[in-house]
Formats: structure tokens, sequence, C-alpha cells
């Protein structure tokens, strides 16, 4: 029996020898931009996240190219890289998976050893389907700034985290003016935290108990606009604008929390003499 064709666009490629340094492959729109770029060096498995029915899947390693002496191939799923995630995150009806490609015209680039080489090609809406290029273009748009978003609330969660770790052993000191403001700022973040994301899900199934939150939120409406060969509705544009402004303040008193607060009690802890909390800036895409 035949085997199914690969799902995507599959790149042949032919290298007398094993090059010496990274090969990538990069796709790019009919404008030239970006789309998306792989490797031959192995990249870090990212941390797993739940899936559309809030089940945790074992997290795929990120595509690699194969370079080896002789004939490769590679296989590009036609998608967008996905939005940022963070360990143990849950999401019910939505992912993080990144948007299709729209049908229409492509180049892959590929870099050997400092050499370049392009191919065209094109991707082919399915003839049944009335879908114009403008419908695909809004779709695609709409979907990229869903992704964008959800990766900025996602990088805020991690970025949260990551200071109230270094936070958390100040509001357990002896020193109770440090201790205080600590544990208040610690408040404050988390505040911000819960807004972003429902932080009392453990189990696949704890979406049916616990409202879910902005980032759930912004990964269905995701996931909606994706689910067919057609333009967004006016509903799919209302929900993002307003999820997005909810999204944007919670943001905008993180940055307050990491800026002016977060300088005012490292000033506390060094005037007590007390190391700082450095903070590790992450943004998402």
């Amino acid at each position: 029996m035949g085997e199914n064709p690969p799902a995507g666009a599959t790149v042949f490629y032919w290298l007398k020898d094993a090059p010496k340094g990274e090969v990538t492959l990069e796709f790019l729109d009919a404008a030239g931009k970006p789309v998306d770029k792989f490797s031959s060096r192995e990249a870090p498995r990212p941390e797993a996240a739940a899936g559309e029915d809030g089940e945790a899947p074992r997290q795929p390693a990120p595509a690699r190219m194969a370079a080896n002496a002789g004939l490769n191939r590679f296989v590009w799923n036609l998608r967008y890289p996905d939005a940022s995630s963070f360990p143990g995150m849950i999401l019910w009806a939505g992912s993080i998976t990144g948007p299709r490609a729209a049908p229409g015209k492509y180049s892959v680039k590929m870099t050997v050893d400092g050499q370049s080489q392009t191919q065209s090609f094109e991707v082919i809406k399915d003839p049944r389907l009335e879908t114009t290029a403008e419908d695909y273009a809004k779709q695609l748009s709409l979907s990229l700034q869903l992704r964008d978003k959800l990766s900025a609330a996602n990088a805020a969660v991690t970025r949260i985290r990551e200071l109230r770790a270094q936070l958390e052993p100040y509001s357990k000191r002896d020193d109770r003016k440090v201790a205080d403001a600590a544990k208040a700022l610690i408040g404050k973040m988390t505040a911000v935290e819960e807004a972003l994301y429902q932080t009392k899900n453990r189990a696949s199934e704890d979406p049916l108990n616990y409202p879910i939150k902005l980032n759930n939120k912004l990964a269905h409406v995701l996931s909606v606009v994706q689910s067919s060969d057609n333009q967004p509705t006016s509903q799919s544009y209302t929900v993002y604008e307003e999820l997005a402004t909810q999204v944007n303040a919670e943001l905008k008193k993180l940055e307050s929390l990491t800026g002016a607060e977060l300088t005012a009690f490292n000033k506390l802890i060094r005037d007590e003499n007390v190391p700082a909390v450095e903070e590790s800036r992450k943004t998402g895409q």
C-alpha cells in the first residue's frame, strides 16, 4: 500500500558533503517577509502546554533539518511559529499553534556554510472554495495579532514567576520592613498573573471548575479564526479588541511593578545592605 504524501511543503536538497557549520531553511512570503526559519542545530524542546481539549500532550521537539551528505528532505507544515508558552500551562478549547500560511507565492532560502540559494513555490487553495486572497489576508492578519498578544501574555506570566522566585526569600527575612515590602510586591505581581492565566489549573480538566482567563480566551479566539477558510467574523474582531485592551492594561501594570516599584524595593534592600533583585526581562513575539 502507498504512503500518504507529507502534510506540507516538501523541500528536497542535495549536499555534496556534510557541512561544517549550521544549515538553515528560511521560508518567505511573496513580499520577502520571513514566515519561519529552521536549522540543522538541535533546539531545546519547548515546555509542555495543554492542547485544544485541555489534555497536556507530549510536546514534540522543534522541527530540525537534516544536513547529511547526499539527498535530504524537509517538510514545512505551512504554519507560522507558535505562540510562546510556559511550564505546566493548561488551556481549554484553544492552543498555541501558529496560524496557517495563506495560499499564495512563497520562497525558501537555504544557507549552507555562508552560501545561499533560493527557490520559489506556491501554496494553492482548495479549488472548491470561494475564499478570496483578501479573505485569507484578513484571516492571517488577525491570527498573527492574536498569536502575538497571546505570546505577550504568556511571556508576562514567565516574567512574574521568575521575579517572584527571587522575591520570596526576601518575604521571609527577619527584617520586617524588607519582608513586608517583598510580600506587597509579590501580591501585586500575582494579581497580574491571575488576570492573565488561571493559576488554579493543575490537571487537564481543571478549566471545567475554574473560569478561563485572558490568555486562554485569546487562544480560543485564535482557534475560532483558524477553524475555517473564511475571513474573520465581526465578532472575532470585537472580542480580540476587548481582550487585547484588557491584556495591555495588565502588561502596563506589570511594567510599573517591574519599573518604579521594583527600583524602590531594590533601593530599600540596598539601604538594608541586602543583595538586590535582578530583573531578567523576557518579551513575547
